[in-house]
C-alpha cells in the first residue's frame, strides 16, 4: 500500500515539477526587453548583423516551446546553462551562493520555532489572560508587517540606534567563525522568522486548546502531576504535529522569501543574485534560480506529504 502512494505522490512530483519548469520559461520570456541588447555594448545596439549574428549563436530565433524543452533537458541532466552577461554557469552560481539563503532560511525557521513553542503553549495554558492576550496582539502585529519593512526597522534599532550587529555584509562560518558569521545572518533570519513564529504560536495555541481539554490531561491534573510536566509531557507532543508539518512547508517557502531580505541586507545569496539579473535582463540565470527554488519547495511539499502517508495509515486507506 504505502509503495502506491509512493508511486502515485512521484508522479504527481513530476507532473508539478514539469508546470513549474515550463511556467517559469514562460513568464521569463514575457519579461520585457531584448536579452541580446544587454549582452551588446552601448555602441553596437545600432549593429543589425551582429544582433541577428549573436541571436542564432544562442538559438534565440527557434520557437518558443522549442527552447523550453531543449533548457529542460539540459535542466535534467544538471546544465542550467550560463549567464549571457557574465557567461557564469547558473549552476555554479547556486552553488556558491544557496549556502547564504539556506543559513537564513534554517535560521529563521529555528528562531520561528524556538519562540513559538513556548509562546502557543503557555498562551493556551492561559487562555483569556494578560500573557494571551498580549501574544495575541503580538502575533497579529507580526502577520502585518512585510518582512522588508521587519527588516528596515531591526536595522534602524539594532545598527543606527545601538550600533550593536551590522547592517549589511556577511561573514562566512568559514572564513570569520560562527559568532561572526551570526552577527550578520540574525537581523535578516528575525525579519524573515516573523511571520511563521506569529502562524505556528497560533496553531500550537489553537491545538493546545483543544488537547487540554482531553480526558486524560484532566486526569493528569487530578493526579496532581506538575503543570509544566503536563504541558510539555503530555499536552505539547499531541498538539505540535500540525505545526511541525507547517515549519517544514514554511522551509521551503523561506528560500524563495530571502529574495527580498538579501536585497534589503545586501547579501550574496541566491534572492540577490536572481534580483541583479532580472536588473541585467540576464534570462538564463533568471530562470535557472527561479525552478531551483521552485523545485526545493515542490520537494519540501512532497516529502512532507509522504511523512504524513507514512506516519498516518487514514491517509495511505484514502
Amino acid at each position: 500500500m504505502l509503495g502506491k502512494v509512493l508511486a502515485v505522490r512521484t508522479v504527481r512530483l513530476i507532473a508539478t515539477l514539469f508546470a513549474v519548469s515550463l511556467l517559469t520559461f514562460l513568464l521569463v520570456e514575457q519579461l520585457p526587453g531584448d536579452p541580446i541588447l544587454a549582452i551588446l555594448p552601448p555602441g553596437g545596439l545600432d549593429d543589425l548583423e551582429t544582433i541577428e549574428r549573436i541571436r542564432k549563436e544562442l538559438r534565440l530565433d527557434d520557437p518558443v516551446l522549442t527552447r523550453y524543452f531543449r533548457w529542460a533537458g539540459d535542466a535534467l541532466q544538471g546544465d542550467l546553462g550560463k549567464s549571457y552577461i557574465t557567461d557564469q554557469p547558473v549552476s555554479d552560481a547556486i552553488k556558491d551562493r544557496i549556502p547564504v539563503t539556506m543559513e537564513l532560511a534554517l535560521l529563521a525557521t529555528l528562531i520561528a520555532a524556538f519562540l513559538a513553542i513556548p509562546i502557543g503553549a503557555i498562551s493556551a495554558y492561559r487562555e483569556g489572560g494578560y500573557f494571551d492576550r498580549t501574544m495575541s496582539a503580538f502575533t497579529t502585529a507580526a502577520l502585518s508587517i512585510p518582512g522588508f519593512l521587519a527588516g528596515i526597522f531591526f536595522i534602524w534599532l539594532f545598527t543606527l540606534k545601538f550600533n550593536w550587529l551590522p547592517s549589511t555584509g556577511w561573514n562566512r562560518i568559514t572564513d570569520k567563525g560562527l559568532l561572526a558569521n551570526l552577527q550578520t545572518a540574525i537581523l535578516p533570519a528575525g525579519a524573515l522568522a516573523l511571520a511563521p513564529l506569529a502562524i505556528n504560536a497560533r496553531l500550537i495555541r489553537a491545538d493546545m486548546i483543544g488537547t487540554l481539554k482531553e480526558d486524560y490531561i484532566l486526569s493528569a491534573k487530578a493526579k496532581g502531576l506538575r503543570d509544566r510536566y503536563i504541558l510539555m509531557r503530555h499536552a505539547l507532543r499531541p498538539s505540535s504535529l500540525t505545526a511541525i508539518t507547517v515549519f517544514a512547508l514554511q522551509l521551503g517557502g523561506l528560500i524563495g522569501g530571502t529574495v527580498v531580505i538579501e536585497t534589503v541586507f545586501a547579501l550574496p545569496g541566491l534572492g540577490t543574485r536572481l534580483i541583479s539579473g532580472i536588473y541585467q535582463r540576464d534570462v538564463v540565470m533568471i530562470q535557472g534560480i527561479t525552478l531551483f527554488i521552485a523545485t526545493v519547495y515542490v520537494v519540501v511539499n512532497a516529502l512532507v506529504d509522504l511523512l504524513y502517508a507514512a506516519l498516518d495509515p487514514r491517509i495511505r486507506r484514502q
